[in-house]
């Protein structure tokens, strides 16, 4: 198609039609044509496929979707893509008959302009959140009546990297223009460096992340009947040393805090890395209560961690119900002939009798030995203390007392019978962590997948320091050992200007090791506003631990709710911010789990639902937020629904505001003084937005 003509009938077709319906679908939007007085029904996605190749921070995204036309007859429309800064369009497919359907790139410019416009005639704000990209568009005709249409696009885009890490971003924010779900989003991402590879972490979604070779990797995302609510953001780093750091950071200048993220992780190597020995005692109880199915899971779950032992490793296992029975009443090396000795012993196992819970971590701590070896405790049970010393506090004591050479205890708990604060203490002050396991829950798998991560220690015993700032308010408290395939990730506040020099400190064995990371320079970077609504997530993880074990505090509650309030974090304590229908389906909120919480209640569903919740929390790679009708987000804000007006959580009531009519021409003046608000004014129509310490207030004329 000649450019004149379809730049002609593209304007043609913006302003003469005002009641256009606005679709956008994850990486483009597609304006359909109407006839006057019709309206024409939403389109919806069948599948939204997106496939990159980055290698030697090239990036190739290539995108698959098929779009279906829930109307009775053929409509055309306009299919534009917000291209990312620099990118360069490499293929654009979709044929009528044998004829491609061609299209053209857009400066900022020229895109800002038709951005603008189509805000002004369909008084809809949603694309300023586009503004300052370039575009592609295309004609697309025709889409046929109850119908499909397939377009794959193709683009290539150079990664910048900074300090080492680089970051890749593709457009995925999709819940306000969709009113169906999409049934399939796939993201597939495959990275190849020359530089060894480090971390790869991603800040907006849950993705698998599997390790080829030092220089690959792949990273994946998929979902089903979803709504896409924020765009895809992944970080990868670049480095040579055993244990590569990367050090984040992002200054909130209207709170006047600034925060960090430190993520550290062993190289992605096909070589057979430094593995440590390490001492396992495996703690099963074998009460009346575990009788029947899981009983029958546990004892798969001992033999699997018995056979998956490394050779180098020592060993015993502990059964216990009213007394405790021990495989060996010292740590054995893991040789063949003690791996069928103890599998024998596992087959020998029977339910029955009370639970001596005291006893059985007493006598594995008494097996822990001095020396270059860490040492680890897996504790499973089902039920509450009811044999010998079963005071929480008297329990917890003796753990401290007993545990001479610093053990890691890593608690599963199996049911709803189970005391979440005795074993959330046992695991935080031990250094490990909890699993809680459903009594439909596969409990093999849960024990089996869990002990995979943590069988090969790299590094033990860490330490961080930092020069150039002073860090503050740093989750987790307690840094874990660095196991193989797995990730640190550090989040705090800070003071200072930097540069700054990060060394983590550890131990091989006997053998002290430091890494260090020198002169990085202090981000000024808007890409990483996320790390404040993350550092909350944690920190509300970590209030909410303290109030759960150590009873209510009201100066904690009040800041676990300030917090939420701020990032639109649901716990019990604000559950008020969704609807009663929303509450039911979010488990910090879920009556039972305030219930445990205030009423103090360490048993029951409620007990272990929020003892999930506040494990989530702490370990949270990805800030919380939730689906709901009240609240949206965008980026570092959080907008609440109040009266008609999409509220901006800082703003305070009776605050001065300074008022503007939507799509007026003082609004578009506003939005070419102050650029960077024009994201937050995508939010909605009737806004309420504290930018740069002033409060504007955007109304629709009536």
């Amino acid at each position: 198609m000649r450019k004149g003509f379809q730049s002609k009938f593209f304007l043609i077709f913006i302003f003469s039609f005002s009641a256009l319906t606005l679709n956008l679908f994850g990486d483009g939007l597609i304006i359909p044509k109407p006839i006057p007085h019709e309206k024409i029904p939403p389109l919806t996605v069948k599948y939204h496929r997106v496939n990159v190749e980055i290698k030697s921070q090239v990036a190739k995204t290539s995108i698959d979707q098929v779009f279906i036309n829930n109307y009775h007859r053929d409509i055309e429309g306009i299919f534009i893509f917000p291209l990312p800064e620099k990118a360069a369009i490499s293929e654009f497919s979709m044929y009528v008959g044998n004829k491609k359907i061609e299209g053209e790139i857009l400066d900022r410019d020229q895109a800002r302009k038709i951005y603008l416009d189509i805000v002004r005639r369909m008084k809809d704000p949603a694309l300023l959140e586009y503004m300052g990209r370039n575009m592609f568009r295309a004609r697309i005709y025709p889409i046929p009546a109850k119908g499909e249409k397939r377009i794959q696009l193709s683009y290539t885009e150079i990664l910048k990297a900074e300090n080492n890490l680089v970051r890749y971003v593709y457009p995925l924010n999709t819940e306000r223009f969709s009113l169906r779900p999409i049934k399939e989003v796939v993201i597939s991402v495959k990275i190849d460096s020359k530089v060894p590879l480090a971390n790869v972490y991603s800040s907006t979604h849950n993705v698998s992340v599997r390790k080829i070779s030092e220089t690959e990797a792949t990273a994946g995302f998929e979902a089903r009947n979803v709504k896409p609510d924020k765009d895809f953001h992944l970080y990868y780093s670049l480095s040579q040393d055993d244990i590569g750091l990367s050090f984040l950071s992002w200054e909130d200048r209207d709170e006047a805090e600034n925060y960090y993220m430190l993520l550290a992780s062993p190289p992605y190597t096909t070589k057979k890395e430094k593995v440590l020995n390490k001492n396992i005692m495996l703690v099963l109880d074998s009460s009346g209560s575990m009788s029947g199915k899981k009983i029958v899971q546990a004892k798969d779950a001992a033999r699997f961690i018995t056979n998956h032992l490394d050779k180098n490793d020592k060993f015993s296992i502990i059964d216990f119900d009213d007394s405790v029975d021990v495989f060996s009443p010292e740590l054995v090396p893991a040789n063949s002939g003690n791996i069928s000795k103890a599998l024998r012993f596992v087959d020998e196992i029977e339910d029955s009798g009370g639970t001596n819970i005291n006893d059985a971590l007493v006598q594995a701590l008494k097996m822990t030995q001095a020396g270059e070896r860490p040492n680890y405790i897996l504790f499973l049970t089902d039920g509450l203390p009811t044999v010998g010393i079963t005071g929480t506090k008297k329990i917890l004591q003796n753990i401290t007392k007993g545990n001479k050479y610093n053990s890691r205890v890593f608690v599963f708990g199996v049911g709803n019978d189970v005391n979440t604060q005795l074993l959330d203490r046992i695991s935080s002050d031990n250094r490990g962590t909890s699993v809680y396991v459903g009594e439909r829950d596969d409990l093999e798998i849960a024990i089996s997948s869990y002990y995979e991560k943590m069988s090969s220690p790299l590094l033990s015993d860490l330490e961080i320091s930092f020069k150039g700032i002073e860090v503050k308010d740093s989750y987790p408290r307690n840094l874990p050992d660095l196991f193989k395939g797995s990730q640190l990730v550090l989040l705090g506040k800070f003071k200072g200007k930097g540069p700054i020099s990060v060394t983590l400190s550890g131990k091989v064995g006997k053998e002290e090791k430091k890494f260090v990371l020198e002169d990085q320079s202090l981000a000024k970077d808007e890409s990483y506003s996320f790390l404040a609504r993350l550092w909350a997530t944690r920190r509300v993880g970590y209030l909410l631990e303290e109030i759960r074990l150590h009873g209510v505090n009201a100066e904690l509650v009040e800041e676990v709710k300030k917090l939420g309030l701020k990032y639109g974090i649901v716990t019990p304590y604000t559950s008020f911010l969704v609807t009663e229908k929303e509450r039911r389906l979010i488990p910090a909120a879920a009556p039972e789990a305030e219930e445990a919480l205030r009423g103090k209640k360490v048993t029951g569903a409620g007990a272990v639902k929020m003892a999930k919740v506040t494990q989530v929390f702490k370990g949270q790679d990805q800030a919380a937020q939730v689906v709901s009708q009240q609240i949206r987000y965008k980026e570092d804000k959080t907008f609440y629904l109040k009266d008609g007006y999409w509220v901006d959580s800082v703003y305070k009531e009776e605050s001065p505001v300074k008022e503007i009519e939507f799509n007026s021409d003082e609004y578009f003046r506003f939005l070419f003084e102050k650029p960077g608000i024009a994201k937050y004014l995508s939010v909605a129509q009737n806004l309420i937005v504290n930018y740069e310490g002033v409060n504007y207030k955007i109304s629709a004329a009536d």
